[in-house]
């Protein structure tokens, strides 16, 4: 099964206001009588007295009916009447209302994510929405930036089910635009879409927990770094609020790695500045560290730690220590 969650946008909003407007719902009394969308409409604008134009019908479910009037006036002069006559039964009509067959849930996370390697054209909620859990949706782009790290990213607030099910890095894939030559523009187009691939972090920086119990979140868990005792600070706090350390261009997760010096880079041999003594009178070279070695040792950092801190504490909003950790 599929979930997916969407915001309340403006085109949202607009449309739940034209609905009310002008929108019934029409509910058979008797649900055995089998009724068609054609026979609801002729038989409602019959007893309606509206022209033909005025009234669209569309099934909601079985024996449910949507009407839809071209003015308000019609769908409140519909609704003041009473029951509709459609075939050999009644109809019983009703408000619209959004709430109509849904019922509630709740997201108790507020997370702020700075996406790091989305390009300047894309940086809409519309792209980097595909970037996300459908189980998520976007709130709103943080044009309110503190560092320069976040400067460079893109950082929304996202409400989530669950902070750990989102991605640490991803690709981006942004169609490129089709050109046509002047002979081309008439026909259809027969090709592969072109892409061009942008690969991103996403970090997490802020999560905002807004579980039922109070005194202790069930996101994870979060201790204090020299004890392992939750912090009382966090505990009187509510809604819970944690902050993660990040770096530009490094993975949630991973830890920074060493830097390899210039002659390691560039595969440059060594000069052993030890006397010489192997009796030709010289100065011995030195081969460079194999690749063997050289991943030895990087193992050691890439498998020390799974937080998504990059090894490092949470930091409390309020100045509190409150780690927690994503694996």
């Amino acid at each position: 099964m599929v979930v997916a969650c969407a915001g309340r946008t403006i085109a949202i909003r607009e449309a739940e206001r034209d609905m009310t407007l002008h929108a019934l719902l029409a509910v058979q009394m008797d649900a055995r009588v089998p009724l068609s969308c054609e026979t609801v409409r002729r038989d409602a604008l019959h007893q309606l007295r509206i022209p033909a134009c005025g009234l669209l019908v569309t099934k909601v479910r079985e024996a449910s009916f949507l009407l839809r009037f071209e003015r308000p006036e019609q769908r409140n002069a519909a609704l003041r009447g009473g029951p509709l006559m459609a075939g050999h039964t009644k109809l019983h009509v009703m408000p619209w209302s959004r709430q109509y067959r849904a019922s509630g849930s709740k997201l108790k996370y507020r997370v702020r994510v700075c996406t790091e390697g989305v390009p300047a054209h894309a940086a809409q909620v519309e792209t980097v929405v595909q970037l996300f859990p459908s189980s998520s949706f976007i709130g709103k782009i943080d044009t309110e930036v503190e560092t320069e790290d976040e400067k460079a990213c893109l950082c929304i607030w996202v409400w989530a089910v669950d902070p750990d099910a989102i991605a640490k890095e991803g690709v981006l894939r942004m169609e490129e635009p089709v050109e046509f030559s002047e002979e081309e523009l008439s026909e259809l187009r027969n090709e592969a879409a072109r892409m061009l691939d942008y690969k991103v972090l996403l970090h997490l920086d802020r999560v905002v927990d807004y579980t039922s119990s109070q005194s202790s979140p069930s996101w994870k868990s979060y201790a204090s770094v020299s004890s392992g005792i939750p912090d009382e600070t966090v505990e009187d706090e509510w809604p819970v609020k944690r902050k993660f350390s990040w770096q530009l261009g490094v993975k949630d997760g991973q830890h920074v790695p060493w830097r390899i010096s210039v002659h390691g880079r560039l595969g440059e041999r060594r000069r052993d500045r030890s006397p010489s003594d192997d009796g030709n009178g010289g100065r011995r070279q030195v081969p460079p560290a194999s690749w063997h070695g050289i991943t030895r040792f990087r193992g050691r950092g890439d498998g020390a730690g799974s937080s998504r801190q990059g090894g490092q504490g949470a930091h409390h909003a309020g100045g509190g220590l409150a780690p927690a950790s994503r694996s």
